[in-house]
């Protein structure tokens, strides 16, 4: 009887041990950083890309995703082509009509249409049509310091007035 009392102890004793909660993770403090992580070189906004510096050139089209680069995005493969079989409807009375949009290009070449803004528009099919192609279209993306950046691509594209040449 005894042993059986003790036995009912130890095995009490084991369950409360294992159902003890596990240690909580400890805080990461800049003291735990390794050096050669926390002084990372960023080079003042005001000083050109170094040649080859993708670190610093994929930080500065991070937080400006309009800026100068030395290559802007361009389209390679635009098919299908936007605006086709516009409705009488989507034109305004002269015949005029006019959409721009601006979409981040990534790295790859492809549009990211989280990012589609419209700039401006005459109709909402305009707006419809171009969401539609852009992200079927292959673009190269911008170079910055010789490496390849997300950066913002401005889509224009309108229609004169009937009636309407060039000399006018």
């Amino acid at each position: 009887m005894i042993q059986r009392f003790f036995s009912l102890i130890a095995v009490s004793a084991l369950v409360a041990a294992c159902s003890q909660a596990p240690a909580p993770e400890p805080e990461v403090t800049p003291e735990m950083i390794p050096e050669t992580v926390a002084n990372v070189r960023i080079a003042p906004a005001d000083q050109p890309v170094a040649p080859g510096d993708c670190a610093e050139a994929l930080r500065r089209a991070a937080s400006k995703p309009d800026l100068a680069v030395d290559r802007i995005p361009s389209p390679v493969v635009a098919k299908p082509a936007p605006l086709q079989k516009v409705p009488k409807t989507a034109l305004r009375k002269d015949g005029s009509a006019d959409v721009k949009v601006d979409v981040l290009i990534d790295t790859l070449g492809h549009a990211d249409m989280k990012t589609f803004t419209v700039v401006a528009a005459s109709h909402p099919w305009l707006v419809t049509n171009v969401k539609s192609v852009l992200p079927k279209w292959t673009f190269s993306p911008a170079e910055l310091a010789g490496c390849k950046v997300p950066r913002v691509y401005h889509f224009m594209a309108s229609a004169p007035a009937r009636g309407k040449t060039a000399r006018e």
